[in-house]
């Protein structure tokens, strides 16, 4: 399945939801902000999908996290998750999906199985590029 990075500074939601996923059959890594998330991002871990909260402490809120994954992975997509309505500017961030808190686990992974539907599984890519 997917390796999914989860972005919640609510420890409680961020548990839940990565626990949900996990259930599904995806790896999730899991960051407290949108700082920590660049720093994953960065690292060596390849990510196929980013679910963010909006509001997170730090210097990255998840608007400016998917503004950025979107200029610097132009084809990593981003689920927004927030507890406002959905902010005027989510379309300027080029997020794949917008949902609003408390979200239905079963409709956000809906989502998730068709934005990862491309992922390919790890065999697969080893043959493919002959590693």
């Amino acid at each position: 399945m997917a390796r999914i990075l989860v972005v919640e500074d609510d420890v409680f939601l961020r548990y839940a939801l990565a626990e949900w996923l996990r259930a599904e059959g995806h790896e999730v890594a899991e960051a407290v902000s949108g700082d920590e998330a660049a720093t994953v991002l960065y690292s060596i871990m390849t990510v196929d999908l980013v679910i963010t909260d909006v509001q997170m402490p730090g210097s990255l809120n998840g608007l400016q996290l998917a503004r950025n994954i979107r200029a610097a992975f132009p084809s990593l997509p981003v689920i927004v998750v927030s507890g406002q309505p959905r902010p005027t500017s989510f379309d300027e961030v080029g997020a794949a999906a917008f949902f609003l808190k408390p979200y239905d686990f079963d409709e956000l992974t809906a989502r998730v199985a068709v934005l990862t539907s491309r992922v390919t599984a790890p065999d697969e890519k080893r043959l493919s590029t002959g590693e």
